[in-house]
């Protein structure tokens, strides 16, 4: 199938201006055969006036639930989808005219399960983490880099095995690394999964001053999720490694940068938090 339907699942919440870039973005793609299906958990009217600019210009679908959490959200909308491959473009994100077409091709031409791709700035650095620079298939050693599940396409029969662990993510209590479990679930079962920085999604750095109560309590909820994926996947070493480096670098700030200093206190005491509670 060249042109397979695409459906493009967007949980969203708090959101407007960049919900309507987004899909100004896709509906300028020059891939055609698509759905969009915004979760909406808002809980009020935010974004109608916004959905109704697109409905005559793409098949969009706009599903007010009743909770607020990514990872249901998503296991929500695939539910609903009816393409054949799907994916979870985050709500604050935009794809370019060609992401959709690229990825599409690039998960028939290479035989895989599932693609990535990688976050950029506008000037096409590497936004959110640090990517790999060459393409190629995740092995259970090589994986790092490869992906974000926000880049992900995935051939929904594949992703019907799997899921999203409902909890993990940005709403549940270990408040992050849902992606992480989910490629790490699929690396087990051999999943054929392939990453190449020629799927290029839009999104901005998020600017950090370790400072604002939001930051804190994000890094927080974010390292209880990490701590829960380590003991998930016995990453012991990589749960280690990490509390340690928090532990000394909480040291260094007492001296030199307290400013910083309950950021990473906060850190610290997420991931003691994630271990502790199961």
């Amino acid at each position: 199938m060249d042109n397979p339907l695409l459906s493009i699942i967007v949980p969203t919440l708090h959101r407007v201006n960049q919900v309507e870039a987004l899909l100004n973005s896709i509906v300028t793609s020059n891939y055609k055969n698509c759905e969009i299906l915004i979760i909406d958990q808002n809980f009020s009217n935010l974004l109608d006036t916004v959905v109704d600019k697109y409905l005559d210009k793409i098949k969009i679908n706009h599903f007010k639930v009743d909770f607020r959490s990514l990872s249901k959200a998503k296991n929500y909308g695939y539910e609903l989808a009816s393409g054949n491959i799907i994916c979870f473009p985050d709500d604050d994100s935009e794809v370019f005219p060609e992401t959709f077409s690229n990825a599409v091709s690039i998960l028939q031409n290479t035989n895989s399960d599932a693609v990535f791709g990688k976050c950029v700035e506008r000037d096409l650095s590497d936004s959110v983490i640090k990517f790999e620079k060459d393409e190629g298939y995740f092995t259970s050693k090589k994986y790092e880099g490869m992906f974000l599940d926000a880049t992900i396409f995935i051939r929904k029969d594949i992703f019907k095995k799997y899921l999203y662990d409902e909890s993990f993510g940005v709403g549940a209590f270990y408040g992050a690394e849902e992606g992480y479990d989910l490629v790490l679930r699929m690396l087990k079962d051999n999943v054929k999964m392939y990453f190449s920085p020629n799927i290029l999604f839009y999104h901005p750095r998020k600017i950090s001053t370790h400072t604002s109560f939001q930051e804190i309590k994000r890094v927080f909820t974010y390292r209880c999720g990490f701590s829960h994926l380590c003991l998930k996947h016995k990453l012991y070493t990589k749960l280690i490694s990490r509390t340690v480096k928090v532990s000394f670098y909480i040291l260094y700030l007492a001296i030199f940068e307290r400013v910083k200093i309950r950021y990473y206190l906060s850190e610290l005491l997420g991931i003691l938090v994630g271990i502790t509670v199961r």
